[in-house]
């Protein structure tokens, strides 16, 4: 099978020759696996037999610069990147990584509804799809998406970044015309752009990926009533702009987030991710008993555990478990279960999908 069948026959439960496959990872794994194997980053794809693609935004501003997570920002004066929401962050080193902590929320000290609607966000029409890559789609399962910081559709998370990590978690509860104001005005952005592309695009993408964080290590962020009340039906005008063009809706939520995946089911969604399983509540046996009919399930590898300190034994018993519990009739890209991080070793990256690849 050619990999665009083979993804989009998994996500409809039908069957395939091998487990489709996928690829996360922060800018450093990619080029610690481009020197390890002698080539580029698209061709450490094509050495794994990944059978994904992804597609971003180009944005015409010449004051934001696409920084390597793919993400635009620009320099504010005080070492700090701001980006196109005006939201500043400080690139912090941890581990072998860099990443950009939240440092200035621009709507943290606002108190009322109108500041909030005065507030001015990004203008749509300075934001296009990467064109150079549309042609992947002849050939690979293609995702649209923005970065993950900024620019992925995204109704909580991005709030919480605008307002502030305490504040909007406060608001939720006890200043609800404030959050509500703040989640209608990113669907309204959301959707408008997205509507954008879709009508230019469509036929070069194949999924919609959205990211929200609703769980945790230990449990959900927040309740399923407050789930109901503001984020589900924003989600499901999403997914049905997605359907509407023949694009299949893919929704990232970090952590322990069985409690949310009936309503996601119910709204339409066709594929969740990243299926962290050592999260509370997140049994794979369990969440494909109950839902593996009517959803699909992406990534499941270990990458808090396994992935980085696991022996050869460990990685193969994880991803073969993987395998045999999630894609039991379909319904499954394997896939690990977060960005693979550069303290795993590139050896075990490799293993992991030699085992992935030859396992039926």
């Amino acid at each position: 099978m050619k990999p665009k069948e083979r993804v989009l026959s998994a996500i409809e439960h039908r069957s395939t020759d091998r487990i489709p496959l996928d690829w996360w990872s922060t800018p450093e794994t990619i080029s610690n696996m481009s020197q390890f194997l002698s080539t580029t980053p698209d061709g450490v794809l094509e050495s794994l037999d990944i059978d994904i693609r992804y597609i971003g935004f180009d944005i015409n501003s010449p004051d934001f610069l696409k920084q390597q997570d793919g993400s635009f920002q620009k320099k504010d004066g005080n070492g700090l990147f701001e980006d196109v929401w005006g939201v500043k962050r400080e690139k912090v080193t941890a581990g072998k990584g860099e990443y950009f902590e939240l440092r200035f929320s621009p709507l943290a000290c606002v108190d009322s509804q109108e500041e909030i609607e005065k507030y001015t966000f990004p203008d749509i029409s300075n934001f296009d799809i990467e064109k150079d890559k549309i042609g992947l789609s002849r050939n690979y399962a293609t995702v649209f998406t923005g970065d993950r910081m900024c620019m992925r559709t995204s109704f909580f998370k991005l709030s919480m970044y605008l307002r502030g990590f305490e504040n909007f978690l406060l608001d939720l509860i006890a200043n609800k015309v404030l959050a509500e104001t703040i989640i209608n005005r990113l669907f309204e952005f959301h959707y408008e752009l997205t509507k954008q592309i879709f009508e230019k695009y469509s036929k070069s993408i194949d999924i919609f990926l959205m990211g929200d964080d609703f769980g945790t290590q230990t449990g959900p962020l927040i309740g399923l009533e407050t789930f109901r009340y503001f984020f589900k039906n924003p989600l499901k005008k999403m997914i049905e702009l997605c359907h509407k063009y023949g694009i299949k809706a893919m929704l990232h939520s970090c952590g322990s987030v069985k409690i949310f995946i009936p309503d996601l089911i119910d709204i339409g969604l066709d594929i969740l991710n990243p299926v962290q399983h050592n999260a509370s509540g997140m049994d794979l046996k369990e969440l494909k008993t109950e839902f593996g009919r009517d959803i699909c399930f992406h990534g499941a590898v270990d990458v808090q555990n396994v992935l980085p300190f696991g022996n050869k034994k460990e990685i193969e018993d994880e991803v073969k478990k993987c395998i045999q519990i999630l894609g039991e009739n379909g319904g499954y890209i394997c896939a690990p279960s977060h960005n693979l991080q550069a303290d795993i070793p590139v050896e075990n990256i490799v293993f992991m999908y030699e085992v992935a690849r030859n396992f039926r």
